[in-house]
């Protein structure tokens, strides 16, 4: 008599579990952050009773999020019932250099976090999905409530993009920098700091410049960096070293897109140069990280991210030529952008 057949059926169902899974684990972490747990957890391993008596939270309520994030990396427990930050969970602490708390709390906050429910229709309307849940724009919408937006610029500011830029690009020979969109100025002031004998000018919409002063002092960048409300959909200041936008392009679809990067080909001179920074995907060589980030970009602004052939096809429209690619894998890359003679 013939065996049955006992091997298991292999399993195709991972990657959607994985989705699954993660999308429930989030919501884990984001409690753990408001809690006041992250930091409680960040110095050393300590019972949970213990924890749980700190925040005045019930030990067996608080071990469901714990173990969630257990299970997601994000804690360890060296003894039974003892719980500590892992080194990847570190970086949710307030104090994270690399601004990841900021960024994870700006995507589960709020408006951020629903308009994600309204991506098949952005996809069928040719609206943002941010746009068809709030009814404006993110930037109008932003303009208007001063909670978002403080959330907003904090996690722009505390993940500001200099470290990757002065790694890639020398700028030791750089007169004058204009941080075109550079929100309160945490990237220029960086910049600033690290090229001595340069000056600055943030550039970004009156409104959001107004918060750049204390930032550029504390930094002690305040006397080198001029602080100009503008719109760069009308222009842009004119002859400068170095353009930086930062984060910017990638906000925008391709008709406006064009008429900022033609506002900035007219203001800059023969020997300008215009550093843009940002996710950059490759077509045959897709990355979980950067279609996600794609698809954010989608969600908010309703322009997914472009590829290098796309950026190329974009800069010939207005003049314009990509002298090098410094592509960072799976972080932002930096586009250097020369005027066509």
């Amino acid at each position: 008599m013939e065996r049955p057949d006992t091997t298991l059926p292999a399993r195709t169902d991972r990657p959607l579990a994985r989705i699954v899974s993660s999308a429930m684990l989030m919501h884990a972490v984001a409690a753990l952050i408001e809690l006041g747990a992250v930091e409680e957890l960040a110095c050393s391993p300590r019972p949970l009773e213990e924890v749980a008596r700190e925040l005045g939270v019930p030990e067996e309520r608080l071990l469901v999020l714990v173990r969630a994030a257990l299970a997601a990396g994000l804690v360890e427990e060296p003894h039974p019932g003892v719980f500590t930050l892992s080194p990847a969970g570190d970086h949710l602490r307030i104090d994270d250099p690399q601004g990841l708390r900021d960024l994870f709390r700006m995507c589960t906050h709020s408006d951020f976090f629903q308009a994600w429910t309204r991506l098949g229709h952005s996809v069928s309307s040719g609206r943002s999905a941010f746009a068809i849940h709030t009814g404006q724009e993110l930037f109008a919408y932003l303009s208007e409530r001063e909670a978002a937006a403080a959330v907003f610029n904090r996690a722009m500011n505390s993940s500001a993009l200099a470290a990757p830029l002065l790694r890639e690009i020398d700028l030791s020979e750089t007169k004058t920098v204009v941080d075109l969109g550079g929100g309160e100025g945490a990237t220029i002031a960086a910049v600033l700091r690290a090229c001595p004998s340069a000056r600055g000018i943030l550039f970004d919409l009156p409104h959001v410049v107004e918060g750049a002063p204390p930032l550029l002092r504390e930094a002690g960048v305040e006397d080198r960096c001029s602080v100009m409300g503008g719109d760069f959909f009308e222009g842009v200041p004119r002859g400068a070293d170095v353009y930086l936008a930062a984060r910017v392009m990638q906000n925008w679809a391709d008709p406006d897109a064009a008429l900022i990067l033609g506002n900035v080909r007219e203001a800059m001179g023969s020997a300008s140069r215009l550093l843009i920074v940002g996710h950059l995907p490759e077509r045959e060589r897709p990355s979980e990280f950067l279609e996600a980030m794609s698809l954010s970009m989608f969600v908010l602004y309703g322009a997914p991210l472009r590829t290098r052939e796309q950026y190329e096809a974009l800069f010939a429209s207005v003049g314009l030529s990509l002298h090098e690619v410094r592509r960072v894998p799976d972080g932002e890359s930096i586009m250097d952008v020369r005027p066509v003679s």
